[in-house]
């Protein structure tokens, strides 16, 4: 144990110690967050990092936006093993091989996420893509969902849609870490999605996105997400004079469906920290409309549908008999039409006519030229432009305002680049100058998207800008009480995400609640989540008992919301409760204990049992929280305390007041819909990803391998043919490697590209073992000339030192020979002057006492010279016997000595100097003395000796010394 007086300085410095640890591991590894736009064709994400700007995440082709595209392709290792895994694609690599591969090539899956097969947006993509055979996946409801059979994957299982996704997020995760660098990670993320998605789609994006590793900290719409994105370079002072909220409709036109979101800026004074005003930024939702099936994919159908009559009007196909039905169903034809299609109408954007050509389309010996003008395209989707305003007026509607009440209308997506949207979208805002592209149209949800990862990422610091968006669809509560079915409308389409009701409940009895969704353009309404209170009848029990309350002033009152992250309903919390008289007891003390908490334990209102006994959770608390929080519990909702016994019994000393009492409700909330994912398939389909996950690094690993063989077969080819190769290797060494490298060319192109990683790295190695002995010869004959050459200037070195230290040993033989013989005559009495001088006085040929100490020049000794000459004479022998050796060998023989061994060799000669000379050098340091005031500075004069370091180097050392030297006494 350390001492007393050191204890408390340990354990300051051990914990600043864990301090810098700390933030040393928050510097080095610091999460980023990720705000992702999931459109229909492309995703694009963001990604904010600590230290810099929000940045786009880039492909691994350095574009802007990945296709929403996953593709498997039958991999080499599946060849061999029949267990293996295809190469999975992405992006542009997977649309590249939609025509070789169009059983296993998935685009566009966001518009299947949440929905059963039946539905219409499942049906048209199946027409589209008719060579993916879709399944029904059965949910855990009775629900079912859409999936995939694989034909790469070579299992039956299907594949769920929401696995497929989560593939794909998989691929932008990868691509931000890579962004970030190592130093960060991601894991948190905010998603977009479109306003008219349901609870099952909100639901089946967000487990996609668990499955891919992302923590969602929330999901944003898309319309919010471009307002967030165009508020942050904008200030809504409401300070200003006259200052009002600016209102503008994000238009938004993609790939598969257009929304239109009319969105309120303004700011706000709220009390800040220490109770400061400070203002604030807010972006409000006040409405929305959309149109789910108006968007490029629809208008490319019409593309697609043109080429198709017009191909069959060529002479050859209808020479064949070809009708539509039989186009349409294959899949390779249907992917180049529609590939081909989106170009064409992405030309048409910017030029009157664009043109297609397809060599061998249906059969190898047709080919097929399609012309279209812009015209005609507008013509043909002449049907579709008097949609472009639907969404805008509902939205408006929804939002009660009319045009004049905005300021502008916001293009977002890409299809708003086309001329005639463009003009129509114009004509629904009754003016030109309303409609503006002051916002990026491709990437302003995903910054957007990101700016709230950022704000809602504990990491990080931003601009305070709040976001209020609403539920876009109706909810409403049904349930049984007193054997009657009843319902209650909670929400509107325009209530506010967030926002809580109190709903009071009839009924003493368990209750089974379910929450039904209903959309604006849905005249069915879906479930999508069961609430059950086990423990209602078993609370109302105890309220009769404990508190003698009637059946018809017991009351259930229920705290119901819209979810901040996603804006589906939930119930925070519940509560029975009725008016009953509770008894106090004791005076004025008792109370005031009561009062901060120091009453007796047993005044506390115990937790109720369901009836099957599964409820046990303490529930005793002054006020009922979210069924969620662990400390949840019960109350008694009163100045009072209530006893969990039997009545009270009347005293001098009790009291009685009336009171609320109440008991929080056990609440089990079980989601329902064809989002709710399947139990049983989630572990399987988690270790099916980290297989994949496996078995892409695995195929990275032997694809480098093979690159790697093929390389140096190549490289190893071009040394045959040089003449400083042949010289170091005979001429048999050489005959064996074309040999060797003969058969490896034969063995890739016959077949062995398949092979295992390890095959890879044993041809490789079997080459190596031919090639790199010569290669080592030829850089060693290359080298030893200058090594040899370095050895011996060491050598020449130490030779020079050992004539400098044997001068010096027989000087100082000599110096001290005369010595004696001077001091030996010059011995005479003192004179009786000098006996009348102070004994401690100081003479002009004496130091004072005051004056500093010199250093005794260092003497080279016997063992200095031999310990030189002994590494010396080892060195200069060991390099006359290997020269002489490797003068014997031929340049394709293994040397006799390594460069490696010359240099160390001069290294230990240098080493043997250097000590020698540090001895010196030591020893001329002067000492330290203390100088008195009456002291003067002793002139000083340098001496400065040069030796070698036995390494081709000098040594200087420098010696002061003092004119007089005075033993201490």
């Amino acid at each position: 144990m350390p001492p007393p007086g050191r204890r408390k300085a340990f354990s300051i410095n051990l914990l600043s110690l864990l301090l810098l640890l700390v933030f040393s591991i928050g510097a080095n590894a610091a999460s980023a967050a990720l705000g992702i736009d999931f459109g229909t064709e492309y995703i694009k994400a963001a990604v904010a990092r600590p230290g810099s700007p929000i940045d786009i995440v880039l492909t691994k082709d350095s574009k802007r936006k990945e296709a929403a595209t996953l593709a498997f392709k039958p991999s080499r290792a599946q060849s061999n093993d029949q267990d293996a895994y295809p190469e999975r694609l992405y992006g542009g690599d997977a649309l590249a091989v939609a025509a070789r591969y169009p059983a296993d090539v998935y685009p566009n899956l966001k518009t299947l996420l949440g929905i059963s097969p039946s539905e219409r947006a499942a049906k048209d993509y199946s027409n589209r893509f008719p060579s993916l055979q879709i399944q029904s996946i059965e949910r855990d409801d009775g629900g079912r969902s859409v999936g995939f059979k694989s034909q790469n994957l070579g299992k039956p299982v299907p594949l769920i849609v929401e696995e497929l996704v989560a593939m794909e997020l998989q691929n932008i995760k990868a691509n931000a870490e890579a962004l970030v660098g190592k130093n960060n990670f991601v894991s948190d993320a905010v998603i977009t999605y479109p306003a008219f998605y349901t609870a099952e789609e909100k639901r089946a994006l967000e487990l996609a996105a668990k499955l891919a590793g992302l923590r969602v900290l929330g999901l944003i719409s898309d319309g919010q997400a471009v307002g967030l994105n165009y508020a942050t370079t904008r200030a809504f002072d409401p300070k200003k004079k006259d200052a009002q909220p600016e209102i503008n409709v994000v238009y938004d036109m993609g790939a598969g469906s257009t929304t239109a979101t009319v969105l309120k800026f303004h700011g706000k004074n709220i009390k800040g920290p220490g109770k400061k005003n400070q203002t604030v930024q807010e972006v409000q939702v006040l409405g929305i409309g959309y149109d789910q099936h108006l968007g490029g994919d629809a208008l490319n159908d019409l593309i697609v549908q043109d080429m198709i009559s017009k191909f069959l009007e060529t002479k050859k196909v209808k020479a064949q008999g070809v009708e539509s039905i039989h186009v349409k169903k294959d899949g390779k034809t249907m992917a180049r039409l529609w590939k081909d299609a989106e170009k064409v109408r992405q030309v048409l954007s910017a030029n009157q006519q664009a043109s297609a050509s397809f060599e061998g389309l249906f059969y190898e010996d047709i080919n097929f030229k399609y012309t279209l003008t812009r015209s005609d395209f507008e013509q043909l989707a002449d049907s579709y432009a008097l949609r472009i305003a639907a969404p805008l007026s509902s939205a408006l509607s929804m939002a009660d305002l009319t045009l004049s009440d905005i300021s502008s209308v916001i293009l977002h997506g890409g299809l708003t680049r086309t001329p005639f949207v463009q003009s129509e979208v114009e004509k629904a805002a009754g003016a030109a100058s309303k409609v503006k592209t002051n916002i990026n149209a491709d990437e302003a949800a995903a910054f957007g998207a990101a700016f709230k990862a950022a704000g809602l990422s504990p990491s990080f610091r931003v601009k305070d800008i709040r976001t209020a968006d609403i539920a876009g669809s109706s909810y409403t509560m049904k349930w049984t009480a007193d054997g009657k079915e009843r319902s209650q409308k909670i929400f509107l389409e325009t209530s506010q995400v967030g926002a809580e009701k109190q709903v009071t409940v009839k009924g003493i009895e368990d209750l089974q609640i379910q929450f039904l969704q209903t959309a604006p353009n849905q005249e069915t309404s879906r479930p999508v989540l069961t609430v059950e209170a086990a423990n209602l009848t078993k609370s109302a029990n105890e309220l009769r008992t404990n508190y003698g309350c009637a059946d018809s002033n017991i009351t259930t009152v229920l705290t119901i919301r819209l979810n901040q992250h996603n804006g589906l309903p939930e119930i925070a919390s519940g509560v029975v409760s009725c008016e009953a008289q509770i008894v106090r007891e004791g005076g004025m003390m008792n109370n005031v204990k009561g009062m901060f908490g120091f009453g007796s334990k047993k005044e506390k209102q115990q937790p109720l049992e369901a009836e099957d006994g599964t409820l046990g959770e303490d529930l005793a608390a002054e006020t009922p929280l979210p069924v969620d929080d662990p400390t949840s519990s019960g109350s008694i909702v009163s100045e009072a305390t209530a006893t969990s016994g039997g009545p009270a019994v009347p005293s001098t000393s009790v009291k009685s007041k009336p009171s609320t009492a109440a008991i929080p409700l056990s609440l089990k909330t079980t989601i329902t819909g064809a989002g709710a994912p399947p139990r049983e398939a989630l572990p399987v389909i988690k270790q099916r990803l980290i297989a994949f996950d496996i078995s892409d690094r695995s195929a990275m690993l032997r694809s480098e391998a093979l690159n790697v063989l093929e390389a140096f077969t190549y490289r190893a080819r071009d040394y045959l043919q040089d003449e400083s190769f042949a010289m170091y290797s005979t001429e048999k060494a050489r005959k064996e490697l074309e040999k060797q490298l003969s058969k490896v060319s034969d063995w890739l192109y016959s077949g062995g590209s398949d092979a295992k990683l390890q095959e890879f790295k044993d041809k490789l190695q079997d080459l190596k073992a031919l090639v790199d002995p010569v290669l080592k010869r030829k850089e060693e004959g290359g080298k030893r000339d200058e090594a040899v050459e370095t050895l011996r200037n060491s050598l020449n070195n130490a030779s020079s030192m050992m004539d400098m230290i044997r001068g010096m040993m027989q000087k100082a033989a000599q110096d001290a020979s005369s010595s004696v013989s001077s001091a030996a005559s010059s011995e005479i009495s003192p004179s009786a002057d000098d006996l009348e001088d102070e004994p401690y006085a100081s003479t002009s040929n004496g130091a004072s006492e005051t004056e500093p100490l010199i250093a005794k020049p260092y003497e080279y000794t016997e063992e200095d010279l031999s310990g030189i000459e002994k590494v010396y004479d080892s060195a200069k022998s060991w390099l006359e016997e290997k020269v002489t050796a490797q003068g014997k060998l031929s340049p394709y023989e293994d040397p006799a000595v390594l460069v490696s061994e010359l240099e160390a060799k001069a290294k230990q000669v240098g080493t043997a100097v250097s000590d020698v000379v540090m001895k010196q050098i030591k020893m001329q340091q002067a000492p330290k003395a203390k100088k008195s005031k009456s002291s003067k500075k002793p002139k000083q004069t340098k001496s400065t000796s040069t030796v070698s370091d036995g390494t081709g180097s000098t040594v200087e050392a420098t010696v002061s010394a003092t004119a007089s030297v005075r033993d201490e006494l």
